[in-house]
């Protein structure tokens, strides 16, 4: 069991690390199991190590860092698609529902599809995908070029039209 000081981890890493509902919840539990693995927090981040050596670093708003390849980097790509797909399933029915409160509960996360949407981590995991490199039950949705580019451009459009 990992045991950390969190007194200096930026909040948002925390959120995401410990919160059910995290980006990195998942992550954080598999390495609860996982003994060969250690975790520090320095300058607001979450050094991982697994043997010693460092693999991966988590930060709170900026994309983690792998160091090395290792078993909870994949673990890391699967777990982000499985919480954009989230966000990406909700946004669309809140658009598809068009109520204001329906928009206005899924600003943050437009904000994160759209910041995903052009990123090197979202190349990669389309990459992983059109390569057969993800598990076949992972639900990708939001790997789709035209999907997650017509639901940004509705979102912008309703914005609009509120103006």
């Amino acid at each position: 069991m990992i045991t950390i000081d969190t007194t200096n981890m930026c909040s948002h890493l925390q959120r995401k690390l410990f919160e059910k509902e995290g980006q990195y919840h998942s992550l954080w539990i598999a390495m609860q199991d996982d003994p060969e693995l250690t975790a520090i927090v320095r300058s607001r981040q979450l050094h991982i190590y697994r043997n010693g050596k460092k693999v991966l670093i988590l930060a709170g708003k900026s994309a983690p860092k792998i160091i090395r390849e290792d078993p909870i980097c994949e673990l890391l790509q699967v777990e982000r698609i499985k919480w954009m797909e989230q966000r990406f399933n909700k946004a669309l029915a809140a658009i598809k529902d068009g109520s204001a409160d329906s928009l206005k509960a899924i600003k943050e996360d437009v904000a994160e599809l759209s910041k995903y949407y052009g990123s090197e981590l979202w190349k990669l995991d389309f990459a992983a995908d059109e390569t057969g490199n993800l598990p076949p039950d992972l639900k990708r949705g939001v790997l789709s070029e035209d999907g997650i580019w017509n639901l940004l451009e509705d979102y912008r459009k309703i914005q609009k039209k509120k103006q």
